[in-house]
Formats: structure tokens, sequence, C-alpha cells
């Protein structure tokens, strides 16, 4: 068996640590193998989820099986949460958030959440919801002063043309190069054509992607800057958060550390945490293994480091802070009992007052 196959294995058998202050009387625990069910059945095996059957349920089935999963309805009754399900948003997308919350080991409850409401999932969606509305247009900020910071830089430079950089970066991507003389987009299509074989840094940065323009970026700073504070491993993060927002993936559907045989914490950005007042080593250790609170600090770093408007930055942390102790505490009693959830927002807390 290959290396590659055996790291895969390991990562399939592996368990997320539990937060240290969560109760020791439970953990999380793997679903053990189910027994076979009937067709068209979704029924559960003693509180087990039982996958081989994927039919589709109706939205009175889907609550009858969160029933049976022991999520309760006593904040939100079954009517309400049928209609929430039909006009916003749907079961699986909810469902997901339950990563954050423990299962029963054993007995006649095992495999059924453990305090577990809809209203807490639904709460979280939200949150979820209204976060990525705030961070998307900081991490697009972040993309876009990149290129205000290369040419500035370029401005004073007398040793750089625009054109030599542009040469270099591409002869050492030679695929990349012939990608972007190929591009024939509705957008960036007549940019290609126009500067084709004659790009510069000034135009080049109009027409390739965010991941290209974070390598061009670094090779930049390597030759003509001190490049001491690297920001490559802060800016594939942003990256890596920018791409999940655009396309609605859910940021808070598990905030438990990951095991880091499977995510390895980076060290820049681990780096980065402990310059933070507040943080003790115990939380830096366990929230830098959050992949999603890992990419939030990296981002609020390089948005930080890299956004030159006073204005801008402000603005945008105002807002976020706005949220953080205004909207996320309008149902924190949902949470005080969940450290998986309420640490993680502390955390975010700390880190934008930190910066701001």
């Amino acid at each position: 068996m290959d290396d590659r196959k055996k790291r895969n294995r390991r990562g399939k058998d592996s368990f997320h640590k539990k937060d240290d202050r969560s109760r020791k009387t439970f953990i999380k625990c793997q679903e053990k193998d189910s027994k076979t069910v009937k067709p068209n059945s979704w029924k559960q095996d003693k509180g087990v989820e039982n996958y081989s059957d994927k039919r589709k349920l109706s939205i009175a089935e889907q609550i009858d099986l969160m029933k049976a999963q022991g999520i309760r309805f006593n904040i939100v009754d079954e009517k309400k949460a049928m209609d929430y399900l039909a006009k916003h948003t749907y079961y699986f997308r909810l469902k997901f958030y339950g990563e954050n919350y423990d299962k029963y080991c054993d007995g006649s409850h095992r495999g059924n959440y453990i305090n577990l409401e809809f209203a807490y999932l639904k709460e979280i969606s939200l949150l979820d919801l209204y976060l990525r509305r705030i961070l998307f247009p900081i991490v697009t900020d972040v993309e876009h002063y990149v290129k205000v910071n290369l040419l500035q830089h370029l401005e004073h430079n007398k040793q750089e043309d625009g054109y030599s950089i542009v040469s270099e970066f591409f002869s050492r991507n030679k695929r990349l190069a012939h990608e972007i003389n190929h591009q024939t987009g509705t957008y960036a299509g007549g940019l290609v054509q126009k500067y084709r074989g004659h790009f510069a840094l000034w135009n080049v940065i109009e027409v390739i992607t965010f991941n290209q323009l974070i390598y061009l970026f670094e090779l930049y700073r390597e030759k003509y800057i001190d490049n001491k504070d690297r920001l490559i491993n802060h800016l594939l993060a942003v990256k890596s958060l920018r791409n999940s927002i655009a396309h609605d993936n859910c940021l808070l559907n598990n905030l438990r550390p990951v095991d880091s045989t499977i995510n390895p914490v980076n060290k820049d950005i681990l780096k980065t945490i402990s310059n933070i007042e507040g943080i003790g080593s115990s939380m830096r250790k366990s929230k830098a293994s959050v992949p999603f609170l890992s990419d939030f600090v990296a981002t609020i770093h390089a948005f930080n480091v890299l956004v030159t408007s006073r204005e801008e930055r402000q603005d945008r942390m105002e807002e976020l802070r706005g949220f953080l102790n205004g909207r996320c505490c309008r149902h924190e009693d949902y949470f005080t009992t969940n450290q998986i959830v309420s640490s993680a927002f502390d955390f975010m807390r700390k880190v934008v007052e930190h910066y701001y």
C-alpha cells in the first residue's frame, strides 16, 4: 500500500479531539456499522443513523428523522420548523451544524444528540449566513489591495520595469502563461487579446486568478522587498475562505479542532495567533487547529497589513465587531453549555479587538 493510501486510511480512522472543557461523561462517537435496513426506510437502529437508504424525504419526514436523532423542538415547535425548512434552508445543510454537538456513546440513546434543540441549529445557520455576508467584502478587499501594493511599490522601484517580473513569472509557470494567453472569457478576453505576448504587471493582474496573483505577489516580494513577514500562507488562507464564501459553503459547521496529522497547523498563522493578547497557549493550540478559525485569523491579519485605506479598515472592522458583540449575543444562552461554539466566537472577538 503506498504512502498516500496509508495516510488516507489513517485519516478515516482518526478522531477529532474533544475540547478540554467539554463534559467527560460523553465523547463524540464514531458511528458503528449499522444493521441492514429494509428498502425505503430511514429508521435508525438504536439511535444510530443509517445511511444505506438515500430516498428523498418530505419535510414532515425530515422532522420525524431529526426527532429520532434526539433533536428537540421545545423552543421552535415542529410547525415553525417545517416552515423554516420549506422557505429558508434545507435539512442536509441545517443538520450539518450538528457536528458541533456531542452524541451519546451507549445505552438506549446511543448515536443520538445530547441536548440539541432545532433552535440551536437554526441560530448557528443564521450566524453563518450573516458572517459570510460580512467577511466577503473583507476577503475581496484583500485581493484588491494585493494589486494596489504591487503597483505602489513598482512605481518607486527603479530596478523593475513591470515587464521583466511578468516574464520571469511566466518562465517559471509555462503552463500558466499558455492558459492566460488563450483566455476567451467575456470579461478578461479583451485584455488578453490586446496584450497577449506583451503583458506588464499593471495589466496582467487583471486577467489572472487570485491564486496566481498570490504567487506573483510572493515572487515580487522575494525579489524586491524584505520578505521576513511572509504573507503567502495568510493569503492562501484568505483565498480558501473567499472561495468557500463565494460558493455558499458553511463556515461554522464544524468548530472542533482537527487532528494535525490530517490538517497540519500552519506555523506562520500560529505565530500570528501567538502575538494576540488574551489568547493563551491552550486556546491558541485548539483554535489554530480549526480550519475556519485559522483562515479567519489569517484573513484579519492580511487585511490589516495590506489595506492602506484607514477608512476602509475601520468601516469593515466596525461591522464585524458589531456583529460579534451584537447579533452573536442575541441568543447566547443557546450555547452556554456548548464550549465548542461559544469559545469560537470568543476567539474571534479577541482577534478583532487585537487589530482594531
